[in-house]
């Protein structure tokens, strides 16, 4: 490009992806955990009902979500000499490695169902301080499209790493001791420890290096409305990422209950996640060179098509073939590992948008709302998952068949009709690869101009 004063259009190095990434993999040593077994630990360990546990995903993510509009703008109010962001990955990694452990903690009788939504909500706020400014350094590390592209990838690639040691080493861990409640705890410490110190070295191997335009959007309400309401971009891609979280939420949480049940092998979990993760770490790698060939909306399109298609194969054709049930499960995960690349290359592009259109920065506001987006999306997939198993008659007792049978179709038919929604919504996405590099050539140019005139004046 022709503005070569732009110091932050750079190349990000492999190391500094790597370090980037980190924090994914530590994200999903403490996400990938509890949404993995959070719901099967409170209705087959803990001891509240299915009802009980989607009242509190809701309730905590909903709080969660409006949260994340207010992290948002603390992002945009915070100037220190580590950064703009990376600070809140040094100081909010232990409160939340801390909080992840008290989600397992088992009380008394009387408390259970209280200290349930009150440790769950607390964990949902500590991973969002941490997680929304995480989010955003994507943003700041670069301007470079193609290294942002690639930065999804080393974060999702990493991410799938860190999911894959939670779920093929978590429930053989829990099996080594006699209580489940026991064995939950020391799990999750371990885990909670080693993501607490991921963190940290993500914060010491990343460096912020894109500067603001104007003063943050918080001086301006009406600037904040118009960067979030009038950013067409972030309204598609927010929509995109609800239907798709809520798929996603869905299938994670019906997972062990669907190998339980439906595949009927409780010992076959560490092999279904590890094959599961594989096909989902396949989407991500392949990903990379499919954007820069054909571009994020297309690559979107195919990747949703082709999990739908593999979800309906599994549901209508696959039946009691274990191969043909996993072919579906790699699937729909592949379609995830492509899915969460798009969409996470797609946000920083709108912040760029919102730039030039309205001559403000504003990476925390515009981050808060999607992570707002994304926590309101798992609020509502984990109210859906509980309410799926409610519906169905799931008891923690030997389900029935028609439980059986609302727990396959929650594993299937129903994320692919949210994978249906997300291709509607994408087809009317228009900010490519050619306008997101216009946008970054006319405000770099915008910048050298004030540059200039502020020179003149000075002399």
């Amino acid at each position: 490009m022709s503005g070569t004063a732009n110091q932050s259009y750079v190349v990000v190095s492999a190391k500094e992806k790597f370090g980037y990434g980190l924090g994914d993999f530590a994200s999903n040593l403490s996400f990938g955990f509890v949404s993995l077994f959070l719901l099967f630990y409170y209705t087959d360990v803990y001891g509240i009902s299915a009802a009980q546990a989607s009242f509190i995903f809701v309730a905590a993510r909903v709080i969660d979500a409006v949260f994340n509009l207010l992290i948002g703008v603390a992002v945009d109010r915070t100037d220190t000499r580590h950064g703009k962001l990376r600070p809140y990955l040094l100081f909010g990694a232990l409160p939340l490695g801390a909080l992840t452990v008290l989600c397992f903690v088992m009380v008394g009788e009387d408390y259970k169902f209280i200290f349930a939504l009150f440790s769950y909500t607390l964990y949902c706020l500590a991973y969002t301080t941490v997680n929304t400014p995480y989010s955003a350094m994507t943003n700041m590390l670069t301007q470079h499209e193609q290294s942002r592209a690639s930065l999804s990838v080393y974060r999702f690639a990493l991410a799938s790493i860190g999911y894959l040691v939670v779920s093929t080493t978590a429930g053989p861990l829990v099996a080594l001791f006699d209580s489940p409640q026991t064995g939950y705890i020391v799990a999750v410490t371990l885990y909670a420890a080693l993501a607490t110190a991921t963190f940290w070295a993500c914060f010491a191997m990343t460096k912020e290096r894109v500067q603001a335009e104007s003063h943050p959007v918080e001086d301006n309400a009406k600037n904040a409305l118009q960067v979030i309401l009038q950013n067409k971009p972030l309204i598609n891609v927010s929509f995109y990422t609800l239907f798709f979280y809520i798929a996603y939420t869905v299938w994670l949480a019906i997972a062990v209950y669907f190998v339980k049940y439906v595949i009927g092998d409780e010992d076959f979990l560490t092999t279904f996640f590890l094959i599961q993760t594989l096909a989902y770490t396949g989407g991500i790698i392949a990903s990379e060179r499919l954007i820069a060939r054909w571009g994020k909306k297309t690559i979107t399109q195919v990747a949703l098509l082709f999990g739908i298609s593999g979800l309906c194969f599994q549901y209508f054709l696959a039946g009691d073939n274990i191969t043909a049930v996993m072919i579906g499960v790699c699937m729909f995960s592949v379609t995830l590992g492509m899915g969460f690349v798009t969409m996470w290359s797609m946000v920083p592009d709108t912040v760029e948008f919102a730039e030039w259109h309205y001559q403000t920065r504003a990476e925390g506001t515009i981050y808060g709302f999607y992570n707002f987006v994304t926590k309101l999306a798992m609020a509502l997939g984990g109210g859906c998952a509980g309410l799926l198993l409610d519906f169905f008659d799931y008891t923690s007792a030997t389900p029935d068949a028609a439980a059986v049978a609302g727990i396959n179709f929650a594993m299937t038919l129903f994320p692919a009709l949210m994978f249906i929604l997300c291709m509607l919504v994408v087809a009317f996405y228009q900010l490519n690869e050619s306008a997101y590099r216009d946008l970054i050539e006319n405000i770099t140019q915008r910048k050298l101009a004030r540059q200039a005139i502020a020179g003149e004046r000075h002399e």
